[in-house]
């Protein structure tokens, strides 16, 4: 009846320095708002390699691959929702601290985990403070 339509997979569109270069800049800034070293960092992104996130905090962004930018969405939506529970201690001293809505664990130890779904569930615990 009808004929297969064949599907050509292709791989996504690699993502240009200006189209990722808000969201590299608001990295570099959360790692000093945070108080992030360079590996924390490193780390927090996905394993990176050390050289490009030094690169990255000199200002030279380069094509930066779908998941990093996913990783690095979801630190700014961190960020914007964990303000509202910061503010007391800021930011730097509250991503430290153990947080009952995290079962004891900090929001550093989470994002160092180097796993996105905790990434994920940071955003998500901390999500409703920001409505």
């Amino acid at each position: 009846m009808f004929a297969a339509i064949g599907t050509a997979i292709s791989p996504e569109r690699p993502v240009s320095p200006a189209e990722t270069g808000p969201l590299v800049r608001t990295a570099v800034l959360l790692a000093r708002v945070w108080e992030l070293g360079d590996a924390q960092m490193v780390a927090i992104l996905g394993g990176m390699q050390p050289e490009s996130w030094r690169r990255w905090c000199a200002g030279c962004v380069e094509i930066v691959d779908r998941e990093r930018l996913r990783r690095m969405a979801l630190l700014r939506d961190i960020h914007l929702a964990t303000r509202t529970a910061s503010a007391g201690l800021g930011a730097a001293d509250w991503i430290r601290a153990r947080q009952p809505a995290l079962a004891g664990r900090s929001p550093l130890q989470m994002m160092a985990s180097g796993r996105i779904d905790d990434l994920v569930r940071l955003r998500d615990a901390y999500a409703p403070l920001a409505a």
